[in-house]
């Protein structure tokens, strides 16, 4: 049966998120001049740190992924508008093995997540957002692999048909292939 519960960032319980994926709620700081929103600090985590910040705008109907990494953690929060973010972990030996979940992440409830090496991820935007994400090895592109984001073996029943894809995601090969990619850097 696929995941199509979506789950609100900060009101998701911490046994219900993959192995080692972190949420840190994030305060603002306002007054009559605007706002100030801390998205970082080193203390909230202890995997390692970003080296590399990037800020990424979306269209309506653009689905990033599904990709996961063998190296790098991610680190990431909303900006403007909201993200539908699905997690599944494929990692045979994590206690969480298998699990899937739909989170929703809202600039207006700003949380940071934190995705460990191994989780897939993707990101689904229905407006137009933009999403803040750290990782903590430089990006290169030899730390990437996808599979297709609808692939029934993630689970994640995503809220949308027919989304805005890149070439790379329109061309993932299947979630057994992710696997296997993972299994051989050591990683799933």
């Amino acid at each position: 049966m696929l995941t199509s519960t979506i789950v609100r960032a900060g009101a998701v319980a911490p046994e219900a998120l993959p192995a080692g994926v972190e949420i840190h709620a994030i305060r603002e700081h306002g007054d009559e001049r605007g706002a100030f929103r801390e998205i970082w600090r080193r203390s909230w985590s202890d995997q390692p740190p970003a080296v590399q910040w990037n800020m990424v705008r979306s269209r309506p109907n653009v689905l990033r992924g599904v990709h996961a990494h063998v190296r790098h953690v991610d680190f990431l929060t909303m900006a403007a508008g909201e993200m539908i973010l699905g997690l599944h972990d494929p990692r045979r030996d994590a206690p969480s093995f298998g699990r899937s979940l739909l989170l929703r992440l809202e600039a207006d409830d700003p949380q940071l997540v934190v995705i460990p090496p191994g989780v897939c991820h993707g990101f689904y935007f229905a407006t137009a957002s933009t999403h803040i994400y750290g990782v903590s090895e430089a990006w290169d592109g030899s730390d990437e692999f996808g599979c297709a984001w609808d692939d029934p073996a993630l689970n994640l029943a995503w809220p949308c048909a027919g989304p805005v894809l890149s070439e790379r995601d329109r061309t993932a090969g299947s979630y057994a292939e992710l696997v296997e990619a993972l299994a051989a850097q050591g990683a799933a």
